[in-house]
């Protein structure tokens, strides 16, 4: 009997600095995030990881290169699944997650929720709230090559 069947739900804590593959993001691992997984059957009679995950995770600003604290509140949905031709068969709203023999690492799950969460390019918002003082130059407007039919005109 397997966690879901069972009805099974965790809280607790997990920190920053065990989310391994999201460390070469960060400007520093402090901190935890709160976590709630529970496992259950719907009522489609599907296997399913529902969770939460609440904090923050310290980015770098890739505009300034200081430290930008990125909010986290995630909910998701995982319909849990054996097989290729079972995620195809999962209704709108779950997104799979394949379980094979090996245990369920949880940690892996809150980790990759939130690697999906966090942005490629990590940028404060507005140039004014970046302390390096960078600022967009205003592109120069280009000449309109068509500029000169406009003279052309009767």
């Amino acid at each position: 009997m397997g966690l879901a069947d069972a009805g099974r739900s965790f809280r607790g804590e997990v920190p920053v600095s065990e989310l391994k593959r999201l460390s070469s993001s960060l400007a520093s691992a402090d901190g935890r995030l709160k976590v709630e997984l529970e496992f259950r059957v719907d009522e489609r009679r599907i296997r399913v990881l529902a969770g939460h995950i609440e904090g923050s995770v310290n980015l770098v600003c890739q505009r300034c290169l200081e430290t930008l604290r990125f909010p986290l509140n995630l909910d998701f949905r995982l319909g849990i699944v054996s097989s290729n031709e079972e995620i195809d068969r999962l209704p709108d709203g779950y997104e799979p997650i394949l379980v094979t023999g090996e245990p369920l690492r949880t940690f892996d799950v809150v980790e990759d929720e939130v690697l999906l969460a966090v942005p490629v390019i990590p940028l404060h918002e507005g140039v004014d709230s970046c302390e390096s003082g960078y600022v967009n130059q205003p592109r120069a407007e280009k000449e309109n090559p068509f500029s000169v039919l406009e003279k052309l005109k009767f």
